[in-house]
């Protein structure tokens, strides 16, 4: 099987990491799992002991039937799609959801299974080793970034372990990552999710100029920028501090008292 590169194919080889990340899940042989990107079924085959009945979603035609040839019989089910566009309602929600994501993909993928939410049960991913370092960065590091804190919204992202890029073909130039986050039993009560976007903007936005202070990354004009400042002081944020070193509930303190 050659590795498409416009698909951002890197098959996990490695028997040893692949029986690890399926004995990493969280929940019991009942609940309902989706797999993204299965390829040639490394992983899938260790899921399937864990979860007989679990689901996967699949964009590249040719190695669905290699997958299947390797999975034998059973109650699984493989979907031909663009994960992208798939509803994950079709795995059974709620649901626990894993993969090795394509590294060109993987910010899309991570935001577009949380945003289901309360659905989710875990999102256990594989991706390079310094989006997962940005990921789990704590409050105060410099790596931290929008996607940290979008995470952390969700949940307590931990990193796992790391896999060395002899586990894959072909090789990528990279070392790889995988983490996990157990998803809180409802997000909406942190802020409904009418308003998700919305706040994501806002931390977006602070994270555009992240070497600004908040007050000034924010801020159209001198009045806005008192005003954040004074929230901030409020909620006990000096206001030198800089967007990685607020804290996911900080992030929404701050929205709440602007919006």
């Amino acid at each position: 099987m050659i590795p498409k590169k416009h698909l951002g194919q890197h098959f996990l080889t490695a028997p040893s990491y692949a029986r690890k990340i399926a004995e990493a899940l969280p929940g019991s042989r009942a609940d309902a799992l989706l797999e993204i990107g299965p390829g040639q079924g490394a992983l899938s085959i260790f899921l399937k002991e864990r979860f007989p009945d679990f689901h996967c979603v699949e964009v590249d035609a040719m190695v669905i039937e290699l997958l299947r040839l390797k999975l034998g019989d059973g109650f699984y089910t493989v979907h031909y799609h663009d994960v992208l566009t798939f509803d994950f309602g079709l795995a059974g929600f709620p649901l626990h959801v894993v993969g090795n994501l394509p590294y060109s993909i993987g910010a899309p993928i991570i935001k577009k299974t949380l945003y289901y939410g309360k659905n989710i049960h875990s999102c256990t991913f594989m991706m390079q080793r310094e989006v997962v370092q940005r990921i789990v960065a704590p409050p105060h590091c410099r790596t931290r970034g929008f996607l940290s804190v979008f995470c952390s919204f969700f949940g307590t992202p931990r990193l796992l372990f790391n896999v060395p890029p002899g586990a894959f073909f072909p090789r990528p130039k990279v070392e790889s990552s995988v983490f996990q986050i157990v998803i809180d039993n409802d997000p909406e009560k942190k802020l409904p999710q009418a308003r998700w976007e919305p706040f994501f903007a806002l931390v977006s936005r602070g994270f555009q100029q992240r070497r600004k202070k908040v007050v000034n990354s924010l801020s159209a004009d001198g009045r806005q920028k008192e005003r954040i400042a004074a929230i901030l002081r409020a909620h006990g944020v000096n206001g030198d501090a800089r967007s990685e070193d607020l804290d996911c509930s900080q992030w929404l303190n701050l929205y709440k008292a602007l919006c």
